[in-house]
This record gives structure tokens, C-alpha cells and sequence, in this order.
């Protein structure tokens, strides 16, 4: 997008530059649509590659390498602006439909009731990508210009023009506008002294943690189902790794405990966490012993109290936030906000063209 500024401010004519700070799904929808129309963007992300929170845990196990979709499980696409995107990612390869067996599974006094629901063909349809969760991440990435492994501690500004500073003393800038794309409670750490407005906002929002675990078998766990559903115990998600598609054919499963057993247990060492998620797992649904078991803390995973509007912005900074923390936990939630702030950012621009 081509954003003129009068002259008394930058002078008449003048290309404004974005720095997107995060490159997740919020990250990249808003780069995206600001580079198809024109507007200079960079994004840096603190991750060594793409995925964040659709990320793909990899591992050496005693049958051969394996990978877990160990944070975000799936997604949905109810927006036909989304539904296009997912049209485009699944005819480039990058993303599937998943059509798990599902169940209800509650902890009763004389033990735990499985309940598996009924095949519908009206069921929402689900996508994963292929042949792991964050290759969704690196299809929308692939074209976009992103810088890897480089976190960025603060900002500082001169007049309108910030420059951003890394976490190894490095500078990038300068640059008109910036766009933090990460957790609410990053956002509120980094913007707390160049817009106290906006960290107050992203402060106020709230994202539960998760531990997550993951397994392999050396044979098939004998249940129906592929994703369940858990209450009464530590466990709130069971998903079947390799039932999706392009997994492989190893027995493997992601189990996410509760948002409150999480919290509880924040600090409790991997191997107690594994001891006791793959303990119900096991009382649940007769596994034996995993191969290979491993556990990982999403310190923000699922937004629990959202800022209830689809971005944020500091006009006399220029900066905003976006981010599914803005308005639900859900992917497309995530997507649909960056896209808001490009169209305002677009609006913007026309009017200073005026």
C-alpha cells in the first residue's frame, strides 16, 4: 500500500515502513495484506522458525523420528475471507481436513465414563496442516519477509520513528508504524513505556498456560476414538497424533492439561507433569508404557478474558496490537485481526492522502 504523509510531518511523498513484531497467524494475515497493497513490511519473530503456538515438536524415538502438533490441535474457518485462505493453503499442500472419532470423557465417583458421540455428516469441518501443524505457518511465511530468531526488548522513538532493539543489543529501523503481534502478556511487558494505553489494554487481557505431553506406542491404543473431550481430572484434551493426516502410522498422542490444573501446577517438573497426565491417559484407555514421552509448558496458550475488539491502536505512536487475545481463542480469531488492522491502517492512509 502506497501511504503518503503531509509534508509538515515527514514529507510529502514518503513510503511509510511496518515492522510486525511476531509471526504467527495474526502476524503474517496483517503483513500480508499491507504487502499486497504495496506497504513495506518486515516481520521478526523470536522463534528459530515458523510455528509459535502452532508449533511441531520433533523427536528421536526408539521408532525412528517423530512429530507432535503439541500446541494448537486444529482450527475452523466460518468467514469466507478465511475460507478462502484455507482453499489457497490446501490447494498448496499445507493444510488437510481432519474427521476425528470424538468423545465425552468424565471423571465419575466410580470412575471415568467414556461417551462417543455419533457420526454427523453436519459436523463443523476441522483442518490441520500437513504434514504437521506449522506447515500452515510456513506456507503463509514462504513469501513474506521474516526474520527468525531475533526477540525484540524494546522500542524506542525519535519524533513518529521507532526503532526496534533485540535481545542481543542489535537495532533495527527506523520504522512509521509497529505492530506487536504477540500474547497479551508480552505485549504488555514491551509497550509498557512507549504506549502505557495499550500495555494497560493488553494487561487487562488474559491467557491461561497448558502443559501439554506428548507420546508414542509401539501399538494401537484400542479406543474408537481419535480427540476427546476430558472434565474432572488434569486433563481437558486427547487427540491421536497420527490419526491426522500425513502423520505417519506410529501410534502417537498430544494430551493438553485443563487451563486450572495448569495454573495450579505451572512450576511442577516435566517429568511429574508426564507421570501424571500419562497416568490418566493410561486409566482412561488401557495404554501401556509409551516409548517415548515428553512435556512442554505453553506459558500462554488459550485466551481466557479477550479485549473484545479486533485490534488495537496508538495513533499518536503509531503502533497496534493484534492477536487473538484481541477477540477469542481461536485461530481464525487470530487471522481475522490482523486483516481489521490492515483495512484500518488502508483507511488511514487514504484519508493522509486526502
Amino acid at each position: 500500500m502506497r501511504i503518503l504523509v503531509p509534508c509538515a510531518e515527514l514529507g510529502l511523498g514518503i513510503h511509510m515502513t511496518t515492522a510486525v513484531i511476531g509471526a504467527g497467524i495474526a502476524g503474517l494475515s496483517a503483513a500480508r495484506a499491507l504487502a499486497a497493497s504495496g506497504e513495506p513490511v518486515t516481520l521478526f519473530d523470536k522463534g528459530r522458525g515458523p510455528g509459535g503456538r502452532m508449533s511441531t515438536r520433533r523427536a528421536e524415538t526408539p521408532l525412528g523420528e517423530l512429530r507432535w502438533d503439541h500446541g494448537a490441535q486444529f482450527f475452523t474457518a466460518r468467514s469466507s475471507g478465511f475460507q478462502s485462505v484455507i482453499v489457497a493453503l490446501r490447494d498448496a499442500g499445507a493444510l488437510a481436513a481432519w474427521h476425528p472419532g470424538l468423545a465425552d470423557i468424565r471423571r465419575r465417583a466410580a470412575g471415568w465414563t467414556v461417551g462417543v458421540r455419533p457420526s454427523d455428516p453436519s459436523r463443523e469441518t476441522v483442518f490441520v496442516g500437513t504434514p504437521s501443524m506449522n506447515a500452515v505457518i510456513k506456507a503463509l511465511a514462504a513469501d513474506q519477509h521474516v526474520h527468525w530468531g531475533r526477540r525484540v526488548t524494546g522500542i524506542t522513538m525519535t519524533g513518529r520513528q521507532k526503532v526496534l532493539i533485540f535481545e542481543d543489543g542489535s537495532q533495527e529501523g527506523p520504522y512509521d508504524t509497529v505492530v506487536s503481534a504477540l500474547p497479551a502478556e508480552q505485549a504488555a511487558a514491551l509497550l509498557q513505556e512507549i504506549s502505557p494505553e495499550l500495555a494497560l489494554e493488553a494487561g487487562q487481557a488474559v491467557t491461561a498456560p497448558c502443559w501439554a505431553v506428548m507420546l508414542a506406542y509401539d501399538a494401537a491404543i484400542p479406543v474408537s476414538w481419535d480427540g476427546a473431550n476430558v472434565s474432572g481430572g488434569a486433563l481437558s484434551w486427547m487427540a491421536r497424533n497420527s490419526s491426522k493426516p500425513g502423520r505417519g502410522d506410529v501410534e502417537s498422542w498430544v494430551l493438553h492439561a485443563s487451563p486450572d490444573w495448569s495454573r495450579e501446577h505451572v512450576g511442577l517438573p516435566p517429568d511429574a507433569v508426564i507421570d501424571i497426565l500419562a497416568g490418566e491417559f493410561r486409566e482412561m484407555t488401557g495404554a501401556g508404557a509409551p516409548v517415548f514421552a515428553a512435556a512442554h509448558r505453553w506459558l500462554y496458550a488459550k485466551v481466557d478474558r479477550a479485549a473484545r475488539s479486533p485490534f488495537g491502536w496508538d495513533d499518536a505512536k503509531r503502533i497496534a496490537t493484534i492477536g487473538d487475545w484481541r477477540s477469542g481463542p481461536r485461530v481464525e480469531a487470530a487471522w481475522n485481526s490482523g486483516e481489521s488492522f490492515a483495512a484500518f491502517l488502508a483507511d488511514v492512509s487514504e484519508q493522509l492522502e486526502m
